[in-house]
């Protein structure tokens, strides 16, 4: 789904152009999970190779960094690379190429625009309220029956003191 023919802009002049429509529904990018993906990408002949630039919507499925539920994160993707042709000198500054079937497949820079774009930590709600450290229950759908000042064991007798 994420694979193109660009056969059309291998003869092509300098500047000729394909518009890639991309509507995909979830699939899995090796490790990460899509919801959807959809946009258009432009495709150029250029003279070391083909250069892909547009924007794709897409919502990836995560888990919460505080209750480990899985939710949907939106992200928008800025694709701007050069691909280079077959045959052609490997250059320092073109990671990614075109197939010797004269295929561009976008999936491997989808990835890790994906990747790149994930925070650090991903939460389901800003004020996700995360697990009880003490019995794991969801502080966002139950209410915990832990104690609520509980004391670590070795200060317990500090406690005595008081």
């Amino acid at each position: 789904m994420l694979s193109f023919d660009v056969s059309p802009l291998l003869k092509a002049p300098l500047g000729k152009s394909l518009t890639l429509s991309i509507e995909a529904g979830r699939q899995v990018l090796e490790d990460l999970e899509v919801e959807y993906l959809h946009g258009s990408v432009q495709a150029v002949r250029a003279e070391k190779g083909i250069f892909v630039g547009g924007t794709l919507e897409s919502r990836l499925r995560l888990e919460c960094g505080r209750c480990l539920d899985d939710f949907g994160f939106p992200i928008t993707l800025e694709l701007e690379e050069m691909f280079r042709m077959p045959g052609t000198d490997v250059r320092p500054d073109a990671i990614y190429a075109v197939d010797e079937d004269l295929t561009l497949d976008l999936e491997p820079l989808i990835r890790e625009l994906a990747w790149l774009a994930l925070p650090m930590r991903p939460l389901c709600d800003p004020e996700c309220k995360g697990l009880c450290p003490h019995c794991g229950a969801n502080r966002n759908t139950e209410v915990c029956q832990c104690e609520e000042m509980r004391v670590d064991p070795r200060l317990a007798v500090l406690k005595e003191l008081l």
